[in-house]
């Protein structure tokens, strides 16, 4: 069953590192539900754009709301939003030492019990989370791995771990950053297929094609600020995006 996606309002929101606008005066709007791919070149301000939406990094000028509250509010009405997040780095964050199957199980951490500590860490699945890591693993071809250590794994392994891990409780939102980047066509399709079918709302980083047609808006950073906003872009603004024009041509 999937879960019911959450709205983004992002207001005139400006992030200034070393000196310099990583994001410039950013409005963005994402609906409930909706699909929304981040193109542009490395340094654009993507990454730093879903950092902003998860309240990892304060904008120094501008407003973001989830749902109407702002990540940035008060603890525990922050710790029940990010609770509602799901989040793939592009750098997948799994911890080593420990177990596809107890990454996988972290993702709803902050649901476990005394019980559930025990058994986890005695390397037993609980029994009320072994259906949906059951679930999770057969979908993304996982199986063989959960009883290994994630650094006996190869990079495609660890994406779908971490995409698993991601999924787990659910979310209301996805916060995606290359997150097919490790996986084969097939798989990234699969994959695909999975976060479409979750009802969450997703934003994705990405520089696939694939995964923009995949959703139902292009949004593109240049330079930190929005260059383009619609849908998938064809080879010519694609050019655009990546720079064969000068940007402040494409400033919506």
């Amino acid at each position: 069953m999937g879960s019911e996606g959450v709205e983004i309002n992002v207001s005139q929101v400006t992030v200034i590192f070393a000196g310099r606008a990583v994001l410039d005066d950013v409005t963005l709007k994402v609906d409930v539900g909706e699909r929304l791919a981040l193109l542009g070149p490395s340094g654009a301000g993507k990454t730093t754009l879903l950092r902003v939406i998860v309240g990892a990094v304060r904008p120094d000028r501008g407003q973001v709301a989830i749902d109407g509250s702002s990540p940035f509010g008060r603890r525990t009405a922050v710790t029940r939003l990010r609770r509602a997040i799901g989040c793939v780095r592009q750098r997948d964050d799994l911890v080593p030492g420990l177990t596809a199957s107890t990454n996988i199980l972290a993702g709803a951490a902050h649901q476990w019990r005394l019980a559930d500590w025990a058994s986890i860490l005695a390397g037993v699945v609980p029994r009320r989370f072994a259906g949906r890591l059951a679930e999770l693993a057969h979908r993304h071809e996982i199986e063989h791995t959960l009883s290994k250590r994630v650094e006996q794994l190869s990079g495609g392994e660890r994406q779908r771990v971490a995409l698993a891990r991601a999924l787990f409780t659910r979310p209301r939102l996805l916060l995606a950053d290359e997150c097919t980047s490790g996986l084969d066509p097939v798989r990234a399709a699969v994959a695909l297929e999975h976060l479409r079918n979750s009802g969450a709302t997703l934003v994705a980083t990405t520089h696939d094609l694939n995964v923009a047609r995949f959703c139902d808006r292009v949004v593109a950073l240049r330079e930190g600020r929005v260059v383009y906003d619609g849908s998938p872009p064809d080879s010519e603004e694609i050019e655009r995006i990546y720079g064969k024009v000068d940007p402040a041509e494409m400033v919506i």
